[in-house]
């Protein structure tokens, strides 16, 4: 696991990649806390031309976790062709393919799965990328091609950004895995997107290939970009290298559906246990990091090391449910107890390793922490099994409205406009009014769902009364898998995933996600909705995945409601965080800066105070985290 970094530049005037490196070298520094163990440049500078000059400087830190020798120092170049790669990922069938690719090529120069990926993009071209097994962030320089590939895996489990710059005579393409970074080369400006903002403000993080920057995108999931910097005008091509997916009917029962998937989990999770440095599970007690341990249990030899954050507080532990799991799996059990004097104690740190301001993100930091000091490099977690097995509340609402008669949408809907009148400023009852107004499709019911804050309300805290809509999902007549692609690539991709890495990674602890696996996640959509959730049994959150897991863990588990790690949030801010909470919300100044009312804002606080549980804690919070943040970065509107 690494960072990667780097700049290609065009100029008119002579000029040497030596110019780009300081730049490099910053990113290089911002990046050190997900690669502390290596770092390395590479620099590469074209002939003079009449069409001017081009330089590259690409940059590298890594976390080294596969053959931890110095033959893993990137960015690693290909001896004979000049071919250059700077890593960012895992890559677990890198075996198989280093067997397939075999000698061809010569002697192998380490045991590391980046030197699998060069060879491999050497042998296959841009094939390759379709044959990694894994998660992974990539920039490859090839100079007899004379272009620069960026890639990133199909879910978006590694972040990669970009900026672009052609004014004038020089021109510039900058990448980095963290914004932060291209902040830090001084060649990015510190200027707020107010499209970003609007996006983080509807779904509490800012959907991709927006960022909260001006002028920086982020590469999609599953994209492949190509810049070829000696063509005129810079040609920039995309390239999707997603697998396209199509449900099967080949499964008449969900007992059949069920076996099927069990030997999935099992190949994934033996895929995800590669590694040459410690490793272990995030614990929860719930039902995925639980299937994890019984899965780890039975594909591999060696007795699981598991991890439980537990706390004091009765109402946040699951210390009772994971202790069971542990004592049934025999793992070498560790519990990290956390008090509220340390939970508090580690936000403002927390506030500043956010990467893009997020509503959520600071219990994964508290987990990391934990586990790293427990001298662990990689965790393996469930994350994942609710947007793949319908754990989460849209899918039964996309469920039931889909099976809702066309006259009694007409009812509700002519309802709905009063209903609303009638919310007095609670969310919930906002929501259901809006859904009931809704044709109740899925992409409108993830939308709702998932939404911080209504288009009345962004109106009033910006100039912007809608941000962008929801992801591309195409429509396949299957409610069920409909809301799953959704939440793949809205809520998990850009809120999970990417406060996942961000705060793993500001630990230099490597977090893997068995369930978010290609052939996972290509079986289980494959997989026709009915077979996942029928409506028939509300005891059991995620029926298929129970029925694979049925002879590993006990009924009670399988039947368990989704508890998730929160921290008290509501409590904190009413009491403990309040102070501070109250001069970021009340400080107008700092509001317009980043482009908000403060007016709105205020109101927002103060409704929050007065009723609580009526606004909801993430709301109030949301626009705390962006104040902090734009404070922590120097970034303003």
């Amino acid at each position: 696991m690494c960072s990667i970094s780097g700049i290609v530049a065009t100029s008119k005037r002579e000029f040497h990649s030596g110019e780009l490196k300081p730049a490099v070298e910053r990113m290089n520094v911002a990046l050190h806390h997900r690669g502390p163990d290596d770092h390395g440049i590479f620099e590469y500078e074209s002939k003079a031309t009449s069409e001017g000059f081009v330089c590259l400087c690409i940059g590298n830190t890594r976390l080294a976790i596969i053959d931890t020798s110095s033959a893993g120092h990137q960015p690693m170049v290909d001896a004979e062709t000049g071919i250059c790669i700077s890593y960012n990922g895992e890559t677990y069938n890198f075996r198989q393919l280093r067997q397939e690719i075999g000698e061809q090529f010569g002697p192998w120069h380490s045991n590391t799965d980046t030197e699998v990926v060069l060879r491999a993009y050497k042998k296959w071209g841009f094939d390759s990328l379709r044959r990694l097994r894994g998660m992974f962030a990539l920039a490859i320089w090839n100079p007899i091609t004379r272009e620069l590939i960026l890639a990133r895996d199909p879910f978006g489990i590694k972040p990669l950004y970009y900026f672009v710059s052609t004014g004038g005579e020089d021109k510039r393409f900058v990448f980095a895995s963290e914004i932060r970074a291209l902040i830090a080369s001084g060649l990015v400006e510190k200027r707020l997107c107010p499209e970003g903002v609007a996006s983080y403000l509807s779904n509490g993080s800012t959907q991709a290939p927006l960022t909260i920057l001006q002028d920086v995108k982020s590469l999609m999931p599953g994209e492949c970009l190509v810049v070829r910097p000696f063509e005129k005008n810079w040609r920039i091509e995309s390239v999707e290298i997603k697998a396209p997916v199509e449900t099967a009917d080949r499964f008449a029962t969900r007992a059949q559906a069920a076996e099927q998937l069990r030997a999935e989990l099992e190949e994934s999770v033996r895929a995800h246990l590669v590694s040459d440095v410690p490793l272990g599970v995030f614990l929860s007690g719930g039902m995925d990091s639980s299937a994890l341990v019984a899965l780890m249990s039975k594909v591999s030899k060696t007795r699981p090391s598991t991890f439980s954050v537990v706390f004091d507080d009765a109402h946040l532990s699951e210390a009772r449910h994971s202790r069971l799991i542990a004592e049934r799996f025999q793992t070498s059990h560790h519990e990290i107890l956390l008090r509220e004097d340390s939970m508090l104690r580690q936000l403002p740190d927390a506030l500043r390793s956010f990467d893009q301001p997020s509503m959520d993100g600071v219990n994964t930091y508290v987990v990391s922490k934990a586990v790293k000091e427990a001298q662990v490099t990689v965790a393996l977690s469930g994350l994942g099994g609710d947007e793949l097995f319908g754990g989460y509340p849209s899918f039964r609402r996309a469920m039931k409205l889909n099976s809702t008669p066309p006259a009694a949408k007409r009812v509700a809907r002519a309802l709905s406009a009063a209903g609303r009148l009638t919310s007095n400023g609670s969310v919930k009852h906002n929501k259901f009014w809006q859904l009931a107004a809704s044709d109740g499709t899925p992409r409108e019911v993830y939308e709702i769902t998932r939404q911080l804050f209504d288009s009345h309300s962004l109106a009033r805290l910006t100039d912007r009364a809608r941000s962008l809509p929801p992801p591309n999902a195409s429509s396949s007549f299957d409610p069920i898998n409909d809301v799953s692609k959704l939440e793949l690539a809205g809520y998990m991709a850009n809120t999970l995933l990417r406060d996942t890495d961000a705060m793993s990674m500001a630990h230099s602890l490597e977090v893997r996600v068995p369930f978010v696996d290609v052939d996972v996640v290509r079986f289980a959509l494959s997989v026709p909705g009915k077979l996942k959730l029928n409506g028939e049994e509300p005891h059991l959150p995620k029926p298929l995945l129970a029925a694979a897991l049925t002879d590993m863990l006990p009924p009670g588990f399988l039947a368990r409601r989704k508890m998730g790690f929160t921290l008290p949030f509501e409590r904190w801010m009413q009491s403990t965080l309040r102070s501070d909470i109250s001069a970021v919300m009340s400080d107008s100044h700092r509001h317009k800066d980043a482009g908000l009312s403060g007016s709105a804002v205020a109101e927002v606080w103060n409704r929050f105070l007065k009723a609580p549980g009526k606004i909801g804690w993430s709301r109030p919070w949301a626009l705390y985290v962006f104040a902090k943040w734009c404070e922590v970065n120097e970034v303003t509107a």
